[in-house]
Order: structure tokens, then sequence, then C-alpha cells
């Protein structure tokens, strides 16, 4: 996973969020959290941190650089 990537949140699977930003946030118990925003505002109008355990990438970004 990176920044860039669009993705679902498991298990609903509603609607698609773009990665925005990694986030080191041990206080959650994982690893690793990710800073999601969604495509679509009129029907997810916020975003948020999620685990990378729930997370599936649907498209992988392809930013160069």
């Amino acid at each position: 996973m990176k920044v860039g990537d669009l993705v679902q949140v498991l298990p609903a699977k509603i609607g698609y969020y773009i990665i925005v930003e990694e986030t080191d946030d041990s206080s959650w118990g994982y690893s690793r959290t990710w800073i999601l925003e969604p495509v679509c505002k009129a029907d997810l109008p916020h975003g948020g941190k999620m685990a990378e355990k729930f997370i599936e990438v649907v498209s992988e970004s392809r930013r160069l650089g």
C-alpha cells in the first residue's frame, strides 16, 4: 500500500477512498495505519484513519517520483 492507491474498507466495501497519508499510530494497536479521503464526498462526507488490515487496494497508484 502507498499514498495515492484507490481502496475500499473491509468488510463493508461501501464507497472508494484514496490513501493520502501514512501514519504511525501504535495507540490503535496496529503497526501501520493510513489516512483515507473519500473519492466522492457526496456519498461519503469524510475520511479518516484506518488500520492497514482493514484496507483492500482496488487500484494501485502510478505516481512517478
